[in-house]
């Protein structure tokens, strides 16, 4: 099935559809330094275009599609400051545009069924009132549409990160959300006794070599051990993208003052904290600036942008390009593959490609 990416970033949605046997044709986003990212990880068209400006028919044309051709549309547009009476007084509000924008643009574009990613509290925002919303709006362009909030540590990866997901389809039952496979902790209990233990910080770094900070290596410091790095090496690629911050010696002490799992003691960055080897990571965050969130479990530095991919399972053939504060960005935005992945193949279970 052909799919357009819509907010594609550097393409971790589109990495999942592309595993699942997808076409991913083409991949919109406003910010052209991720080109070179999306465009050398897939075999598809970066058009940078901002959607309150362009239309669906417009991105179609570039890429060379009618309304219709495709048969999916997928991405994650950002809901901040998301505002009901924004919405419903100007849809260009820029507050808002990014999630109406999404609805415009499957309106245009036809596809049989579409997916939108999310963050959870979309579907809490203004008492329940902006799901409501974005459902209805849904419904009044022809999809019907069902939304569950999903955990990506519950499907393989290793980092606890909830996404709401929104799945429509044109004709025909709203299609089911993939049933979890992997406990998200080592002490969740579950009701199922084919829940997986959950992979950890350790399956993700266990064969990357230590670095100091600033220090960058280029070869793995042992064979894969494990399924997980197993698959994350399996088209056998050399390591790239693990070259660790440039630490000064006060930021050193202060992370080595933290043990793994504890808050690393900052006075204002309540988040950063060093992370533990034998749970999922806590969910990974962007960050405007080449810092760091996150430190090392036991090198006393924060993570390689390797690193940071392999906690959101982009596998290592997945070579992020551009200034290091937008590969840090990248890897913190992204839909986890593996989440994405198991999204598309209940998707192509449920659904036959449009003929």
């Amino acid at each position: 099935m052909d799919v357009v990416d819509l907010f594609c970033g550097a393409g971790g949605l589109s990495a999942g559809f592309d595993q699942a046997g997808y076409d991913v044709v083409g991949g919109v986003d406003f910010e052209g330094a991720f080109a070179a990212t999306f465009e050398h990880n897939h075999d598809a068209e970066f058009v940078e275009a901002d959607l309150s400006e362009v239309t669906g028919t417009g991105v179609l044309d570039r890429l060379g599609y009618d309304p219709g051709d495709v048969d999916g549309v997928i991405g994650g547009p950002p809901c901040q400051g998301f505002s009901l009476a924004g919405a419903k007084t100007d849809p260009a509000d820029e507050r808002n545009f990014l999630v109406t924008n999404f609805i415009k643009s499957v309106y245009e574009m036809e596809p049989d069924w579409f997916v939108m990613e999310n963050v959870p509290r979309i579907t809490t925002m203004e008492d329940g009132k902006v799901l409501e919303y974005i459902l209805s709006q849904f419904d009044k362009i022809g999809y019907r549409t069902g939304w569950s909030v999903l955990n990506a540590a519950d499907y393989g990866v290793p980092q606890n990160r909830k996404r709401a997901f929104f799945i429509g389809h044109k004709a025909g039952e709203k299609v089911a959300f993939p049933e979890a496979t992997f406990r998200n902790s080592t002490e969740q209990q579950t009701l199922s006794a084919d829940r997986r233990p959950p992979r950890t910080v350790r399956d993700a770094f266990g064969d990357l070599p230590s670095l100091d900070p600033g220090e960058q290596k280029t070869a793995y410091a042992s064979d894969p051990d494990g399924e997980y790095q197993r698959e994350m090496r399996r088209n056998g690629p050399e390591l790239t993208n693990h070259r660790a911050p440039n630490h000064g010696d006060t930021v050193v002490e202060r992370i080595e003052k933290a043990a793994p799992g504890e808050k690393i003691p900052y006075d204002s960055w309540s988040q950063k904290r060093r992370l533990a080897d034998g749970e999922p990571a806590p969910t990974l965050l962007a960050g405007p600036r080449p810092t760091y969130h996150f430190a090392h479990p036991s090198d006393d530095r924060g993570l390689s942008v390797r690193e940071r991919a392999r906690l959101q399972s982009f596998p290592d053939d997945y070579l992020f390009k551009g200034p290091i504060a937008k590969q840090r960005q990248m890897t913190g935005n992204a839909v986890p593959p593996l989440l994405s992945r198991a999204v598309a193949r209940e998707i192509s279970a449920q659904i036959a490609p449009a003929t």
